[in-house]
């Protein structure tokens, strides 16, 4: 750990460190754990490590006022151990290596530019000392938008105590005497800048299923009735876990998770409310799964939010409904005359209901069960007589729900989370009434009966294509629910490490 605390020193001084377990309040929580970082990050060492063993090393010729030379026949061979990555400050991370060995061989050919322009051979050397301390790491920018990650890596660096890289120069003729060793200094200066560049690209080749990882549910996979369509908002910040002591700690990306609506002239509706729950450090941190999706009620909330601002508000003509209902909007139908005498006077006319934005319900959540609260609609039952329509009544109507949600595996790499209503406690309020008096329990009574009937939308999320999942658990808690699982490397074809044997 000296090495890495070295390399902050050398590269981010000036550079503030945010508080670990600093979690902001949430719609959804995504948590990769500590394990499962660690053996992704064997992943990308390996891949890393074997690209930079590929990079192309071509032969180098070149003159100075008192020498020509030809390198050629590069090789290199390299290890790197020890994957990190510290939060630096919000939504900046350093990602590298506290290990680095390499050792880069050529050989070289050289003429001095004298009078009898002698010349020479022999073979260069160019590595990390034994033992000594040499590490590589790069800044890793995330950025958190409405509907897009963007997660880059630039400006990495090598830091290496004094000493820790040697240039050897080893003659073959018998009389040595032209000085090699500076341009040999310049080509390993060189072949570090390389050396970076390859770290960057290799970090940067594995960003999108970094991204995807992070950004589980970008679109909920369903159209409404009208054509829009449901995003979820990603705006957020990676949090490390509250008391690290691995060098890949879990850590958490902390999104809105708001659903946002798209009307279909391509207009953004946003939620109204905001999250303001957090859950606790030991909720988010504590899982012992690879994966962690921890669902606050902000979430639900705005999904109750988005699909009523898309519907409503709306107008219900007595056409619309089916001929087999057994409640029509009519003036002589049995259900109205029985609960609205006066509609007599006004016999077999139609009746429009203009359906108005609701108050979205509250959300609570405990260990048994999710609790819909205080959900108010409000409707106008407009008579149609003829040119002179005129409202009858207006009822408000408040409504208290249950649910039970279970978790459906649909494919390896998909599940759904699928809700019922458990309970139902209507309640309906005349407000005003032209006609007279207005029995409205007989609205209760007819939402009691629609309980069956109604369907609830059925969110499904997909892991990123390299991956199925195993052990998939749904959990209820205080204010959160919580899908826990294991990522299994579906990839047909493993990757071996490389390795470069330098004679």
């Amino acid at each position: 750990m000296i090495i890495k605390t070295l390399l902050l020193l050398s590269l981010i001084i000036g550079v503030t460190l945010t508080q670990q377990g600093a979690y902001p309040p949430a719609g959804i929580y995504v948590g990769l754990s500590s394990n499962f970082l660690t053996t992704e990050g064997e992943s990308l060492t390996t891949y890393a490590q074997n690209e930079l063993l590929s990079m192309s090393l071509p032969d180098q010729s070149g003159s100075s006022s008192s020498a020509s030379y030809t390198f050629t026949s590069f090789k290199l061979g390299l290890t790197l151990d020890n994957l990190f990555y510290n939060q630096l400050s919000t939504d900046v991370y350093q990602i590298g290596w506290e290990t680095i060995d390499f050792e880069l061989q050529w050989n070289y050919h050289i003429c001095a530019n004298t009078v009898f322009n002698p010349c020479e051979n022999g073979n260069i050397q160019v590595g990390t000392v034994s033992g000594a301390s040499t590490a590589v790491a790069s800044n890793l920018y995330v950025e958190f938008n409405t509907t897009s990650t963007s997660i880059i890596a630039t400006n990495t660096t090598m830091a290496f105590d004094q000493g820790a890289i040697q240039v050897n120069v080893h003659c073959s003729n018998a009389i040595c005497i032209i000085p090699v060793s500076d341009i040999a200094n310049e080509v390993a200066q060189n072949f570090v800048t390389t050396l970076t560049n390859g770290v960057t690209k290799a970090i940067n080749d594995q960003v999108p299923t970094i991204e995807a990882l992070f950004t589980p549910i970008k679109q909920i996979p369903m159209t409404l009735s009208n054509g829009d369509s449901l995003w979820i908002d990603l705006e957020g910040t990676l949090v490390e876990e509250s008391n690290p002591t691995a060098d890949l700690p879990t850590i958490t990306a902390a999104l809105n998770g708001g659903v946002i609506l798209e009307n279909t002239d391509g207009n953004f509706v946003y939620p109204s409310q905001t999250p303001s729950y957090i859950p606790t450090d030991s909720q988010l941190e504590t899982f012992t799964s690879d994966y962690s999706i921890t669902i606050t009620g902000f979430f639900i909330e705005s999904l109750f939010d988005a699909v009523f601002a898309s519907a409503l508000p709306m107008t219900i003509n007595p056409n619309q409904i089916p001929s087999a209902s057994p409640v029509q909007l009519n003036t002589s139908d049995g259900f109205f005359s029985s609960i609205a005498p006066g509609l007599s006077q006004y016999p077999n006319l139609g009746i429009q209901v203009n359906c108005y934005s609701p108050v979205t319900p509250l959300v609570s959540i405990n260990s048994s069960a999710i609790s819909l609260l205080n959900f108010e609609l409000s409707a106008d039952f407009i008579v149609l007589d003829g040119d002179n329509p005129f409202t009858a009544f207006t009822t408000l109507f408040t409504i208290d729900a249950g649910l039970s949600t279970v978790i459906t595996t649909d494919s390896p790499s998909t599940f759904s989370l699928n809700s019922t209503l458990t309970s139902l406690t209507p309640n309906a309020t005349i407000v005003t009434s032209t006609i007279g008096s207005v029995d409205a329990s007989g609205f209760v009574q007819l939402m009691q009966m629609a309980q069956g009937m109604i369907k609830l939308p059925a969110p499904a999320y997909s892991v990123p294509s390299k991956y199925s999942m195993s052990n998939v658990q749904l959990q209820l808690g205080s204010q959160v629910i919580q899908i826990n699982f294991d990522l299994v490397d579906s990839s047909l074809e493993k990757i071996n490490k490389k390795s470069v044997i330098l004679n």
